[in-house]
């Protein structure tokens, strides 16, 4: 299940990569800073394309992809931390075994 949700993440990502970048500039760039009322930057945009109904889609499943996969490490099922802590613990313990203390004449 999980490589799946990776699969799926990683698709989505290149989908919703791609698909903004295909997509057509409204205005220039400089016109975003001058004082022209009548250009507003959230006006009615009319009817949607199908890049933008494909950016759309993409970026939902995006969003669900990355929530999905997220939800074992908010819950505390999965910790990073947890597995480093083991191995540390383990390692400690094989250094001991190696130091026995040396006797008086040694």
């Amino acid at each position: 299940m999980v490589y799946f949700l990776y699969t799926v993440f990683f698709i989505s990502c290149v989908i919703l990569v791609i698909s903004v970048l295909l997509q057509p500039g409204k205005t220039d760039a400089g016109a975003l800073f001058t004082s022209n009322i009548s250009s507003t930057a959230f006006g009615p945009r009319g009817s949607a394309t199908i890049l933008a109904k494909i950016t759309i889609f993409a970026a939902v499943v995006f969003f669900l992809s990355a929530l999905l996969l997220s939800i074992p490490a908010i819950t505390g099922e999965v910790s990073v931390l947890q597995k480093s802590g083991s191995e540390q613990q383990s390692s400690e313990k094989t250094q001991d075994v190696k130091e026995e203390p040396k006797e008086n004449g040694q």
